[in-house]
């Protein structure tokens, strides 16, 4: 019988459950501060615009029943405010708050030692189960002049935490390798270029924004104005502003991409403006409320800049023109998906008065974008062609192998060569030496082995560097993604790992992470 088996189950089994013990307990401290985080950033948010406003009576009572409904509006569900829908909502808190609950993932997993992609889905599924659940009790509870449905606070607060938890942890426990393992080259180029197009989108639709700021000074000043007289009033305005500026970038990219947009009865496009009432609020007053004017035009120019980047970016995708092409076609999707994903949460109701819905034609915007960014990134591609610096550097390389090989074949015959000629019989020098080697391997084994057994430091030694290799903390050993993958063969693999070795991207694992 072993010594294991003399062991108690209890005792054997008791370190184990004490470490998911306390993994659960690190669980539910950073689900418990996320919430908490966000319920503080809400009533933080509506005590300083109530402490700065004109006539406003600061009352904490108010400002913590209050911030119930602002936690739900920093999960962009949407509200109503004595029976007005309210679903246009500030991007920017919702940003901080995505932030806050993936940064919150990765130090529960960093501090649990999580590694493998089975070990992030329960954390994944309660950081959103959480979020969803308190957000539907919010909406129970809250009866008065705002309220929320249910349904939609389990959906918003739940999809938004999911995702946020999912990027916090993709790295560390290996989702983004278990998206490249799974895909072939030049669809994950395409995946990395579909973010590079967001970006560059996203700067264009910033750039737009900048310029309209600039040209509407005047305007702005006069909105600021027209809200109270007091300092206070201006403050709590500029706040609003701030808090929708991510809601306008995305804004200026649809203006940029041509389909525009629009608020109530007004339409803004780079071609067209019909007129209309809009609300007096600073940064709504870039939005135009005459005709457009012909140099308007120059901003289609934009989204033409975002696909010959990314056409640029595809040259240097490995492999043939038809590779490349699908590339192209992948990081078009990834662009347009995010795009229609952003304009419909940018968007939304604003009451039942004259201002009505915003809207961003999310649907018009992607198909937009999916041709803005596929047809000149396409044609950079075709006329261009491959990036010439990677393709000579790829082509030394390979030079450089070959010489190489062919070398010490060169080498190995000269010195099987002049050993015939020393010897004479090929055959018996062959064998004469390998009986040669064989003995000397021996004597050398056998006074290796004496000189280790006489001698107990460098058996110390040994079990000094295994006790140290194996206190080498996991925490330093990051993954590293990789960024590109070579060319594929022209035969596929004959098979593929079904799960992935946390050992190919992770480092060496210590005992607690194996288990």
């Amino acid at each position: 019988m072993s010594v294991l088996d003399s062991i108690p189950h209890a005792i054997a089994d008791g370190p184990r459950e004490r470490r998911h013990g306390i993994r659960w307990w690190l669980l539910a401290a950073a689900v418990g501060a996320v919430l908490l985080a966000g319920y503080l950033i809400a009533a933080g948010l509506i005590a300083l615009v109530m402490a700065t406003a004109g006539g406003a009576q600061f009352d904490p009572v108010v400002v913590l029943v209050a911030a119930l409904p602002g936690w739900l509006a920093l999960h962009q569900t949407a509200l109503k405010i004595t029976d007005a829908p309210l679903s246009v909502l500030p991007l920017l808190p919702t940003a901080l708050m995505m932030l806050l609950i993936a940064a919150a993932s990765a130090w529960v997993a960093r501090r649990s030692r999580l590694r493998r992609p089975d070990q992030a889905w329960p954390l994944i599924t309660a950081m959103g189960l959480v979020h969803a659940f308190v957000g539907t009790a919010i909406a129970v509870v809250l009866d008065g002049p705002v309220s929320a449905v249910p349904a939609d606070a389990f959906l918003s607060c739940g999809l938004l935490a999911t995702i946020a938890s999912a990027a916090g942890v993709a790295n560390r426990c290996g989702l983004i390798y278990l998206v490249w393992e799974r895909v072939e080259a030049e669809v994950w180029s395409g995946l990395r270029l579909g973010l590079l197009a967001l970006a560059a989108l996203v700067a264009a639709g910033g750039v737009v924004l900048l310029a309209g700021i600039c040209l509407s000074a005047p305007e702005m000043v006069a909105a600021l104005a027209r809200l109270g007289s007091t300092a206070g009033d201006a403050i709590g305005g500029t706040l609003l502003s701030l808090l929708y500026l991510p809601n306008a970038v995305v804004a200026g990219w649809s203006f940029a991409a041509g389909t525009g947009l629009s608020v109530g009865r007004l339409e803004v496009q780079p071609l067209h403006v019909a007129p209309g009432p809009v609300p007096d609020l600073p940064l709504l007053a870039v939005l135009p409320t005459h005709d457009s004017a012909a140099w308007w035009a120059i901003v289609l120019g934009l989204p033409l800049v975002v696909g010959l980047v990314v056409g640029t970016a595809v040259r240097r995708v490995p492999g043939s023109l038809a590779r490349r092409l699908l590339a192209v076609g992948v990081a078009a999707a990834v662009a347009a998906m995010g795009t229609l994903l952003l304009a419909h949460v940018a968007g939304g109701d604003l009451g039942n008065g004259p201002f009505g819905q915003v809207t961003l034609r999310p649907v018009a915007l992607a198909a937009a974008t999916l041709c803005w960014v596929a047809i000149p990134a396409a044609a950079v591609t075709w006329l261009a062609g491959p990036d010439l610096d990677d393709e000579l550097g790829a082509d030394q390389a390979e030079a450089g192998e070959s010489a190489g090989s062919t070398a010490a074949d060169a080498d190995a015959a000269d010195e099987h060569t002049s050993a015939d000629d020393t010897t004479g019989n090929p055959s018996d020098a062959a064998a004469s030496g390998a009986a040669d080697d064989t003995e000397t391997g021996a004597i050398d084994t056998a006074g290796v082995d004496g000189d280790r057994a006489d001698d107990p430091a460098s058996d110390n030694a040994s079990e000094a560097e295994a006790t140290g290799a194996d206190a080498l903390d996991s925490d330093d050993l990051a993954p590293e993604i990789p960024h590109a993958r070579e060319a594929a063969e022209s035969e596929p693999p004959r098979s593929k790992p079904a799960e992935i070795d946390p050992t190919e991207f992770d480092g060496d694992l210590t005992g607690d992470d194996r288990r």
